[in-house]
Formats: C-alpha cells, structure tokens, sequence
C-alpha cells in the first residue's frame, strides 16, 4: 500500500479543519441585544452634507435571556454619506446597525427638490435591505416627521402602511426601492408621494394627541433624478383613477341647476390606446366610473327619476373631463413629466418607435396628442343642496 507523502496529509487535514470551522455558520453572528434594527431611515440638507435620521427598534435584555423589551428611538447623524452616517452611529451607540426591518425611505421637503437619487445607491448595494422598502416625501424635515409618533412605536411603520394600503390593487402610486431602480437605470421619470403627519385631539377628557398620516400630493422627477414640480392631493387622486381599475374617494360635482351632488366612486376603469402620427405620439384614454350618490333619498326626499340620474352622469362627465384635461396640460408644461404613466405604455406597445426615439421622449411628450374621454354610471343614491 502506497503511503501518501507528510506534507499532502497536511495538506489535507487543513483543509478539512477550514471546512468544518467555516461550516459552524458563527463568525458573523451578533447577538440581537448587540443590534439595532432600523425601522426607517430619512435624509434632510444640511450646510455641509446632511442629515440623516433613523428610527431605531433597540432589543433591551430582560431579567433573563428569554424576557425582554424594544425600545424605540429617533437618533440623527450629519454626515456626508450614509455609509459614513452609520458607522458613527454603530461607534456611538456600540451596537450593529442592521436594515432587515427597514420599511421606508423618507426624503425631507428642502432635499425632495435637489438632487438626491445618489444617496440610495447605499441601498441598492446593500443586500441586506428590503426592495419593497417604501420611498416618500414628507412635509417639512425628516426629523419633526419621524419624532410625531403615530402609535406607541414607530411612525415609520405607519408611513408604510399608508403607503401600501393606499397603492394595493389601484397601481403604482407608491414607490419602493426596487422600482425606482429600475427607473433610474431606465433613465424614466417618476413620481415620488408626498406624506405628512397631523396632530388630532383625541380624547378630551386628558386632550391627548395623535397623529394622522395623510398623502397630500406627488412630486414629479425627469429622467436624471431632478425635481420638476408638485402635483396636489387632488391631481394625486386623478392619477390614482387612471392608473387602473379600482376604487377611488368622494367625488362632488354640479348640476344645471347648481345642485351638488356628493357620489362615492364605487369602481374605476381606465384604458390606453397609444399610436403614432407623423412620428408623434397620440394617447387616446377612457375612463369609466361607476358613482353612487351618497344620499339616498335625494333633494326632495323622494327619490331619483332616470332623468335625474343621467343629469348626475353628465354633470360628472363634464367635472371629471376637465380636470383631467387641466392635468393633462399641467403635465406636459409646468410639471414635464406624464402622470398617467404614458412613457411606460409606448414602451411596450411601440417598441419600434421608443428604440429610436425613447431617449428623446422629454423632448416629444410635451407636443404629444392627448385625448380624454370620460364615462359615468349613476347607480341610485341621493343629492345635497
């Protein structure tokens, strides 16, 4: 039997001790009371860089290792860089800062209208971070945002939940890190929601205060990331009705004989025809609603006749048709970016035509044709003076 030579053995038991020690899984554990865990993370300007605010979720050891408690915090770092905004705040609070958990992005109002999409590069990068993370605008600065606690434990949690609720089944009003990603890297642009946190009186009997979480507007962003204009809470709801089917808020509108008329918008559907005419692009959209007004037994009290109905149906038309021809302008001049998502749509229904001229298309969208057609549906319900 053939003896195998001193130094391959030693080479070979080396090898195996490296396996098994790389296999134990242990040399980049931290403890969870060693972590904290980032519930939300925001950027506003400063002088010389900027300021960076997190919301903390900090694991605190109980009385035994299975027994304890998290406390939540808001802690602000002035950086130039968020990777450099992390470590101080690991070296200052002797913990992992760790992004499993991190829910949302929020941009202060002064930095929403500069240049800032090369802070989330730190994101991108991080494998670690959720790409369902939501991004948003807040009101003000990031710090007086986050501080105005919704609940007992994080705002950020509740920003988040505005933001989903508020975009499920009705189309991509809100945005996460991964689509805008694939925004930036389409060199597209966007629209990034606004969000803004209200004290309310909620009892009286100790006058104790909460706050309510609202989305009041949009701000538009051009194919580079610089801001363009604002869109306000009610164009942000127009853009929710013709981003696909679903349902929407309130809708009041007036009749000839200057009646108002409250409906709910008990279901939307908007569709897209796109062609091209001597090389520009013309966008037919079709938006049909199904209202019920809110009072059911009408101005008299006694109920609708069909003609009563179909003057709801017209008056509603004419309302919703306006303001949509009125976003429709403010896009293509003031704002310069399509809030009814027609940049996605010629994409994948002219291919041909985007290939050629796609990178020109903030040029061609202004002079591009737009025609809106409104239909509604009045199923019963009732008027108020």
């Amino acid at each position: 039997m053939r003896i195998m030579p001193k130094t391959t053995r030693l080479l070979l038991s080396g090898i195996c001790i490296f396996f098994v020690l790389v296999m134990t899984g242990c040399w980049d554990d931290a403890e969870i009371n060693g972590r904290a865990f980032v519930l939300g993370f925001g950027a506003d300007s400063d002088n010389e860089g900027y300021k960076f605010t997190f919301q903390l979720a900090i694991p605190v050891s109980g009385e035994s290792d299975s027994a304890g408690s998290i406390e939540y915090a808001n802690l602000s770092v002035n950086e130039v860089t968020p990777a450099a905004a992390v470590r101080s705040l690991e070296k200052n609070l002797g913990r992992e800062i760790n992004f499993e958990q991190l829910s949302i992005i929020v941009i202060g109002e002064e930095l929403s209208r500069k240049s800032f999409t090369g802070l989330t590069d730190y994101f991108f990068r991080r494998a670690s971070v959720r790409r369902q993370s939501c991004i948003a605008i807040c009101e003000g600065s990031v710090s007086d945002f986050f501080s105005a606690s919704a609940t007992d434990k994080a705002i950020s949690i509740d920003a988040a939940s505005t933001l989903q609720s508020y975009d499920a089944g009705k189309g991509n009003i809100s945005m996460n890190l991964f689509s805008l990603y694939k925004k930036l890297i389409n060199r597209d642009e966007f629209f990034l929601p606004r969000i803004s946190a209200a004290e309310q009186e909620e009892g009286k009997a100790d006058h104790a205060m909460k706050s309510t979480l609202n989305l009041s507007g949009a701000s538009a962003y051009g194919s580079k990331g610089e801001y363009r204009g604002d869109l306000n809470a009610d164009e942000l709801e127009l853009m929710l009705l013709t981003s696909g089917s679903g349902t929407g808020g309130a809708l009041a509108v007036y009749d000839e004989q200057s009646h108002r008329y409250c409906c709910e918008i008990r279901q939307s559907h908007c569709s897209v025809k796109c062609s091209i005419i001597g090389n520009t692009p013309a966008f037919r959209l079709k938006l049909e609603l199904v209202l019920v007004p809110l009072d059911a037994g009408g101005i008299d009290g006694g109920g609708y006749t069909p003609e009563s109905l179909r003057r709801i149906s017209r008056s509603a038309e004419q309302t919703v048709s306006a303001r949509l021809e009125a976003l429709a302008i403010k896009s293509r001049t003031a704002v310069g970016s399509s809030a009814f998502g027609l940049q996605d749509i010629i994409r994948q229904r002219q291919p041909g035509w985007y290939g050629r001229y796609g990178d020109q298309w903030e040029s061609i969208y202004p002079g591009a044709e737009i025609l809106i057609t409104v239909n509604c549906t009045v199923a019963g319900g009732g008027i108020t003076k």
